[in-house]
């Protein structure tokens, strides 16, 4: 009888995570910046030694590498969007620069398998998938106390179109 091991799981066709962004992937410097993963058990049938072999993946924890040189943060779920903007979860992170960073998820699956619809068996230990990266485009905001009122100053700072031209 086959016995599936980690080298053996570790080597199969297992889906990554999707990594998703609120907003796109861009945020504000200093604020919170949402990522977030989307991911499914999933069932990969095989032969081995003329058996037919059924092997479930099952995600059960995601490592998030933020870009920016700050310590990887590992979660046993894998997120979910912001209600509102800034909104503090798990998978936020606060970027303290600008600039653009990439986004790197390696999501690690527990396995276990079923040979000739047999009973399921554990794989020991986990299969680590890395997702395709996405990229946080990280800005800085600039506020402004306005005095004037654009009906009786069109010309003040901050009234017509809301883009600078050259």
């Amino acid at each position: 009888m086959p016995v599936v091991t980690l080298e053996d799981f570790q080597q199969l066709n297992i889906a990554p995570s999707t990594i998703e962004a609120d907003s796109g992937g861009f945020g504000l410097r200093n604020a919170h910046t949402n990522f977030y993963a989307t991911a499914e058990a999933q069932t990969l049938n095989v032969e081995m030694l003329g058996q037919d072999v059924a092997i479930q993946a099952v995600p059960v924890q995601w490592t998030w590498n933020y870009g920016d040189g700050s310590a990887a943060k590992t979660l046993g779920q894998p997120g979910g969007p912001q209600r509102e903007f800034n909104q503090e979860l798990d998978t936020t992170h606060r970027y303290t620069e600008t600039g653009t960073f990439p986004v790197n998820l390696t999501t690690a699956y527990r396995g276990q398998y079923s040979v000739n619809n047999g009973p399921w068996l554990p794989i020991p230990g986990t299969a680590q998938v890395p997702s395709q990266p996405v990229t946080a485009d990280i800005w800085r905001s600039k506020t402004r106390n306005v005095a004037d009122d654009c009906n009786e100053n069109p010309n003040g700072w901050a009234c017509g179109s809301p883009f600078i031209e050259d």
